[in-house]
């Protein structure tokens, strides 16, 4: 920033002539911006004015070239002894501003693009996991359905086994009742047949 001292001192970048000494030794102070901006700030004891409005003093008050500053009403500002802003230093410097404002929204929006990325990929390993989660439930699901059907087999043939034996057992002890009830009956006509001859003798 350049700053450029306005008086009736000589020392002054901006000198006034004033015989009356109504203008202040340093009356005001004309700052100008690398970007060209410019502010007035009032250090007079008569004022400092902008467009016919006395500004506070020693305040920084916003003005342009199209302004009219006159000091104490005595003398206006001759805007031909301020030297003009740099344009090239001005378009070098939003320029520069521009590549890093480029800058910033390229990055930016790459960081949006990975974090994207990221949650998609963190959402299709999520959806994954769960797939899988799903899949492993379903196999268990699976060999559990088949250990108990495999279990009531199991239980079927052993039961067929058993009513098998039963019947067998049942059978074997049916023809062993009659083996018997045969083998009564012939002890029992042998026995007939040996008691009838002695009762015909007597």
């Amino acid at each position: 920033m350049k700053t450029y001292s306005i008086g009736r001192d000589i020392n002054c970048d901006i000198v006034i002539n004033d015989t009356t000494d109504v203008i202040s030794r340093r009356h005001a102070l004309l700052n100008i911006t690398s970007s060209g901006k410019m502010t007035i700030i009032d250090q007079s004891v008569n004022g400092t004015y902008v467009n016919g409005i006395r500004i506070s003093p020693n305040v920084p008050f916003p003005v342009t070239r199209k302004d009219i500053i006159s000091f104490a009403h005595i003398t206006r500002l001759d805007w031909n002894c301020v030297p003009k802003e740099n344009k090239i230093m001005r378009y070098v410097l939003f320029g520069f501003g521009g590549i890093i404002i480029i800058a910033c929204l390229t990055l930016g929006i790459k960081l949006i693009a990975d974090a994207d990325f990221g949650n998609n990929h963190d959402i299709a390993a999520a959806v994954d996991s769960t797939t899988q989660k799903n899949t492993e439930q379903a196999r268990l699901d699976s060999l559990a359905k088949a250990a108990k059907a495999d279990s009531l087999r199991q239980d079927s043939i052993k039961q067929n086994k058993a009513r098998q034996a039963a019947k067998i057992k049942a059978k074997k002890e049916q023809e062993e009742q009659k083996e018997k009830n045969k083998e009564k009956e012939e002890k029992e006509n042998k026995e007939d047949k040996a008691v009838k001859p002695k009762q015909d003798v007597g």
